[in-house]
């Protein structure tokens, strides 16, 4: 059922698109997208990375051609979180710099400076996370998530011992 459910939405695309350089109908790019979302909720808790890459996919087309739109960052933040997630930090860390860029007013934008740090923490380039978690406090030493990431950054690649060391001072 749900490779019907997305060969339709594909072909619904490809009729909307029509060539190339036309640009999608938006609504249709929208239910689209809720249509995807719906079926990635409702699907086994293990990542489908197929249909994660097509939900990337659907989020950039919308971000690409409606950048405009107030739907462009939400729905450029919900792919890189789907990046995180899939292990595709280069991507995700790519597009939180551009929402950060063409989006400053945008609601989300401490999290986007949060979820970068982690993504470099998660791709294991402690150096890059430490960055930005430092920028992060430094740009919202308010935001909830700001003392805790304070007390992060020093531990930020140590592997448990040494976090444990580091608290004892041995």
């Amino acid at each position: 059922m749900k490779k019907i459910v997305l060969a339709i939405i594909g072909m619904g695309l490809m009729v909307s698109c029509g060539s190339k350089n036309e640009v999608p109908d938006r609504d249709v790019l929208v239910d689209s997208i809720e249509t995807m979302e719906q079926n990635l909720m409702n699907a086994s808790i293990s990542m489908d990375f197929q249909k994660a890459d097509s939900m990337i996919a659907l989020y950039n087309l919308f971000a690409n051609n409606y950048p405009d739109d107030s739907l462009a960052p939400i729905y450029m933040f919900r792919s890189a979180e789907i990046g995180i997630n899939t292990g595709n930090f280069e991507v995700a860390i790519s597009t939180l710099d551009s929402i950060m860029e063409l989006y400053p007013g945008y609601e989300d934008i401490a999290m986007c400076q949060f979820m970068k740090g982690w993504a470099y923490e998660l791709n294991q380039q402690y150096d890059l996370a430490r960055e930005a978690y430092t920028e992060f406090v430094e740009k919202y030493p308010d935001h909830m998530l700001a003392a805790d990431t304070r007390k992060t950054i020093p531990n930020v690649g140590l592997t448990p011992k040494e976090q444990l060391e580091a608290v004892l001072g041995n």
